[in-house]
């Protein structure tokens, strides 16, 4: 078994090990990365993927991917553990640790200040990956996540209420909602200089701003289309999925929601980017979120996510909808190198983008 540094060449094959390797979050999925594997990797930040071999066969994957983040005013390299794969037939033996020696290398020759790994609370067979291994330091729980998913019903156009207006964002706002982000992100260690791109000329990108009825800028909801970089597929829905699924065929008959997909199928999804509103606006969260919630379904999508910090007083003001709520661990720890830049450790619970994953 070798395990060398994967290059251009090696996309199409990672794109197959990534449909033949499910992903368990109760429901069982695969993400398929074609066209281009590195597509999504070069949109999160600067990466280094490695691949382990077994003659001409992939047993393993890791990528170690890097980018600039913020603790208050201070500048420091954040590594992301990422596309960790391992085939079942390689399992059980010193695998797993070879990859994350490899990754670690490539944060050491970055000088990466710190590291950290997403885990979902049902992946539970990646927890042992946090305790320590292949030189990093064990990872402790940074902050947790709640991916809250809202099938995308057609709910009544609202883009009034209370007195808070809600507007599509235009290229011209791009001032503005930087300056919400500045502002709301400000307390959360790894944040990111921008966490996201707007005007987005992709087209990926659909944004949707709160004001006042004095016209005071109250939040945004930004979400992300990535259905060109990585579809979903699903494998084998969980049994509280399969009720979920139930629901939404129902809803498909009145024309009121999209059926979900048969296992093989493709879920359309729409994943916030980012989220925030002033004083924790309540009135402005539910509208924004309903207005985003219309216009997914449009757009022919089976589910609004929306990524909220557990701390994060946004949950509690979420349209009383039905949803499903898938929960994250992420997972942290210094790299113990001569000038790593440490944190204020004070308890704030770190910045996450759970979208691109």
């Amino acid at each position: 078994m070798i395990i060398r540094e994967a290059g251009p060449d090696d996309g199409p094959t990672l794109v197959r090990f990534f449909l033949e390797t499910p992903m368990r979050a109760g429901t069982e999925f695969v993400f398929d990365r074609s066209p281009d594997f590195e597509a999504l990797l070069r949109l999160r930040g600067r990466h280094r993927t490695f691949v382990a071999l077994s003659g001409q066969t992939i047993a393993g994957s890791i990528t170690a991917l890097w980018h600039e983040g913020y603790d208050g005013d201070r500048a420091l390299r954040v590594g992301e553990i990422i596309d960790l794969r391992v085939a079942t037939w390689a399992r059980g033996g010193t695998l797993t640790a070879r990859l994350l020696a490899a990754a670690r290398e490539a944060f050491s020759s970055e000088r990466t200040d710190w590291v950290v790994c997403l885990i979902g609370e049902h992946n539970r067979d990646a927890i042992g990956l946090v305790a320590g291994k292949a030189g990093f330091p064990p990872m402790k729980p940074m902050a947790r996540y709640a991916s809250v998913h809202f099938p995308a019903f057609r709910v009544p156009a609202v883009a009034k209420r209370g007195g808070v207006h809600v507007r599509a964002a235009g290229p011209k706002d791009a001032e503005l909602l930087m300056g919400l982000a500045r502002e709301l992100d400000a307390p959360r260690p790894f944040r990111p200089p921008h966490p996201f791109t707007w005007p987005d000329p992709a087209g990926q990108h659909q944004g949707w701003i709160a004001v006042s009825a004095e016209g005071r800028p109250l939040g945004a909801l930004i979400t992300w289309d990535g259905m060109s970089m990585r579809r979903i597929r699903v494998v084998r829905y969980s049994a509280a999925d399969q009720l979920f699924r139930a629901a939404m065929a129902v809803a498909s008959r009145v024309g009121a929601a999209q059926a979900l997909p048969s296992p093989g199928g493709s879920m359309r999804l729409w994943a916030s980017r980012w989220f925030g509103v002033v004083e924790s606006n309540a009135r402005a969260a539910r509208v924004l979120v309903r207005t985003a919630l219309r216009a997914a379904a449009l757009a022919g999508q089976h589910v609004l996510q929306i990524n909220l910090a557990e701390d994060d007083p946004l949950r509690r003001a979420l349209p009383a909808l039905p949803h499903s709520v898938y929960w994250t661990m992420v997972y942290a720890c210094p790299m113990e190198a001569p000038g790593a830049v440490t944190l204020h450790d004070d308890g704030r619970m770190c910045f996450a983008d759970l979208a691109l994953v």
